[in-house]
């Protein structure tokens, strides 16, 4: 191939590639996507054409080197002030993404910020634009290049997004460069009698053709049958590896921002305390702490996948600090979050429809968001004196008679269909769904009291479990309880009356932007026919205002025909939003299980262990490429050629210790001059031998090529016991005679 050819071939190699990668653009926020991928394809381009005609080995050590020791000022510059650099660290961050970013990218909602995870455009970069050069090189058939591109594009599609609208123009494209380059690579297999100017006419017919080809199939392709309006992608396929049902739900731990709640150690009262601050949010901007959208019959929590919105919005999904949010088609709010001394756990106080986050102190690579709930999670939870700044989309519509609820599921299946006669009762027998839910809204507000079981109301427990709720709104009794009680059985009757609710807890903004134990609230919303959620607020379905009668009679009956679970002691159960089991849950975690590594070990492990491991395999490479082509060397091929390696292998053995031999001097000039270098005396004899065997009369018998071979261990043993023991581990480890000879200087 001719450096034309070759120059040819690296150019389309190249655009295709560059093309290919465009495809990550929703993926990724910004283009710094695009520098990692292409540097990685021109680094691949280049160590295919330094390796041309070496093993395979010898590129496949190339790529290592070029990832480990350009990766980071490649893919990880920002990160770090030293990120350019191949220390420890760097190392280390490359090495976990090649393994991990795969299933990192995956699993966070795009767009991605990059980061660490620009380590995975920069391997395929490598991999395609090494794999396909080389290919190009060392191979006259016309498609195999050309399939490593394509699979550049399948692997970018397969990681991306759902979404190919804005991907048609660079398909279309895409197909008419790969077409021209099989027509290019397929006529220099053929021999043509043609003269150069009829060549250059016909390559240019073909490229026509292909792009009237490429705008055709852009213009007509999306009208053909059969046309799926989203691609297969491995991000929909994929189960995210984080569940939200490990953390208890927050509802159930409300009465800890009561008035009359206290911590049994040290009489703490959340109730005036400061649980977080705001700041640059309206006054009056709803701040949620978690949106509450499935029932198992004990308590509300927030589900991984309550199944009332279809893909990866209804999942807590990794994200970036910029998000995509379909929901955010409101007025667009700035603020930030300041976490008190009394607020901690793992629920992240957040207002509607997250656009963009940035955390000042928590781990904000731990960090999950509902997109369907608005709602976030920090498993690493939050600390106080950690604050976050955000923007956000703040609509908050409200329920009216004439809103049109959704027509789909409910957020919650039979386990309270108990409730179905009460909400039946309730609702009076409206002319709609939603007239029906503002009916037990009403109903709830005119009839019921308000406790938060402080004395003499210690009758009256936390919880909402089922049988809480049945001793709640038994016949004959009265309805008495707080937030958690009302919005719990809310949610519930309006579903019952076939409008999708769940439950929110949260606090609204006041003029000064501190949020106290007092100003948390439980309120419902409903889920409208265009998919959104409309609030409706804790003062339509509660009445704060009003106590419960102390001669109430008892009531007569349990509003149920089933048995119900056993109801919730006094103590609401633990959440990560009770400051105090979270301190004490924290403190349990932290205790020693079992046999563990000391910290400096580990920290020796990490800083030196990876580092040696790598330079291990990497001389470990270097040795293997060469034992193995000493043993092509002298088992492949005619017996002269056998002679021939091992008049090479003499060279190049000699190179590694840096004793250089101008390369287009005959055998026997190139003997003289090893000859000057200490342990290579017997070279000239060598040299000799191998010209008289190779140029005799009858071809060598593989007799005389194994003593020929023979002779080259032993000269190859007397330069080593020449040197020193550095010396001999050096020329060991030098990969110079893995690289293609030019001329080289005696040293």
């Amino acid at each position: 191939m001719t450096k034309q050819q070759a120059a040819v071939d690296g150019t389309l190699l190249f655009l295709l590639g560059t093309i290919a990668f465009l495809g990550f653009d929703d993926t990724y926020a910004g283009w710094t996507y695009l520098i990692a991928g292409v540097a990685g394809l021109l680094l691949g381009i280049l160590i295919a054409f330094v390796g041309r005609g070496q093993p395979v080995v010898v590129l496949a050590v190339g790529l290592l080197a070029a990832f480990f020791v350009l990766g980071g000022a490649v893919a990880l510059h920002g990160i770090g002030d030293l990120s350019f650099l191949p220390v420890p660290d760097t190392v280390g961050t490359l090495a976990d993404n090649s393994v991990h970013g795969w299933k990192r990218l995956l699993t966070t909602l795009p767009p991605v910020d990059g980061g660490a995870l620009l380590t995975i455009p920069y391997i395929l970069g490598l991999l395609a634009g090494c794999l396909g050069f080389a290919m190009a090189l060392r191979m006259k058939a016309a498609l195999p290049p050309v399939l490593v591109a394509f699979a550049l594009l399948a692997g970018v599609i397969l990681l991306g997004v759902q979404d190919p609208s804005k991907t048609a123009l660079l398909g279309a494209l895409f197909g008419a460069l790969a077409i021209t380059w099989l027509c290019i690579r397929g006529m220099r297999a053929r021999t043509l009698a043609s003269t150069g100017g009829r060549r250059l006419s016909r390559t240019a017919i073909g490229a026509a053709l292909c792009l009237g080809a490429a705008g055709l199939a852009f213009l007509g392709g999306p009208l053909l049958p059969g046309l799926a309006p989203e691609r297969t992608v491995l991000r929909g396929e994929i189960e995210p590896p984080f569940n939200v049902g490990q953390y208890p739900s927050p509802l159930a731990g409300f009465r800890v921002y009561t008035k009359g709640y206290q911590t049994p150690e040290d009489d703490r009262r959340l109730y005036e305390k400061d649980l977080f601050t705001v700041s640059g949010l309206p006054e009056g901007t709803r701040v949620r702490v978690a949106a509450m959208d499935s029932y198992d019959g004990t308590v509300w929590r927030a589900a991984n996948d309550s199944g009332v919105t279809e893909g990866p919005e209804d999942t807590f999904r990794k994200v970036s600090s910029t998000l995509r949010n379909p929901l955010a088609d409101g007025k667009q709010v700035k603020g930030t979050i300041t976490i008190g001394e009394d607020f901690g756990g793992v629920w992240v106080p957040l207002p509607t429809a997250l656009t963009h986050i940035s955390f000042d102190g928590p781990d904000a690579d731990s960090f999950r968001y509902n997109l369907a709930t608005s709602t976030g999670v920090l498993p690493s939870s939050l600390k106080p004196g950690d604050s976050y700044s955000f923007t956000a989309s703040v609509d908050d519509a409200k329920v009216g008679e004439k809103s049109e609820p959704w027509s789909g599921g409910s957020p919650i299946g039979d386990e309270a269909a108990q409730f179905q006669a009460l909400a039946a009762e309730y609702a009076g027998g409206g002319d709609s769904p939603m007239t029906n839910a503002l009916a037990v809204a009403e109903k709830l507000k005119s009839e019921g009291t308000y406790t938060d079981g402080e004395p003499p109301n210690q009758q009256y427990p936390a919880g909402h479990s089922l049988r809480r709720l049945a001793d709640f709104t038994a016949k004959g009794g009265q309805l008495a309880g707080n937030d958690e009680q009302y919005a719990a059985l809310m949610a519930i009757l309006a579903n019952q009356v076939g409008v999708p609710a769940r439950v929110v807890l949260g606090a609204v903004v006041g003029s000064d932007g501190v949020i106290q134990g007092k100003d948390m609230h439980a309120w419902v919303e409903l889920r409208m026919s265009d998919g959104s959620w409309a609030t409706l607020d804790w003062s339509e379905f509660m009445n704060t205002e009003k106590p419960p009668q102390q001669n109430a009679p008892q009531p007569e009956e349990l509003v149920t025909g089933k048995v119900v679970p056993p109801p919730a002691p006094v103590r609401p159960p633990a959440t990560s939003g009770d400051p105090l089991d979270e301190s004490v849950n924290q403190k349990a975690n932290s205790r020693p299980d079992g046999f563990t590594l000391p910290g400096w070990l580990v920290a020796v492990l990490k800083y030196v262990g990876v580092p040696i491991l790598l330079v291990a395999a990497v001389c470990g490479a270097i040795i293997g490429a060469k034992l193995w082509r000493r043993h092509r060397r002298r088992t492949r091929g005619t017996p002269v050629a056998r002679l021939s390696g091992g008049w090479r292998e003499t060279l190049d053995n000699a190179r590694d210790y840096g004793v250089g031999v101008p390369v287009g001097a005959t055998r026997r000039e190139q003997a003289s001059v090893l000859s000057a270098a200490p342990g290579l005396d017997a070279a000239p004899g060598l040299a000799l031998l191998t010209d008289t065997t190779m140029f005799g009369e009858e071809h060598p018998a593989d007799a005389e090529v194994e003593a020929f071979w023979e002779q080259v261990g032993s000269l190859r043993t007397s330069l080593s016991d020449s040197r020193t023991r550095w010396q001999r581990i050096r020329a060991a480890i030098n990969p110079l005679s893995l690289v293609p000879a030019r001329v080289w200087r005696k040293r």
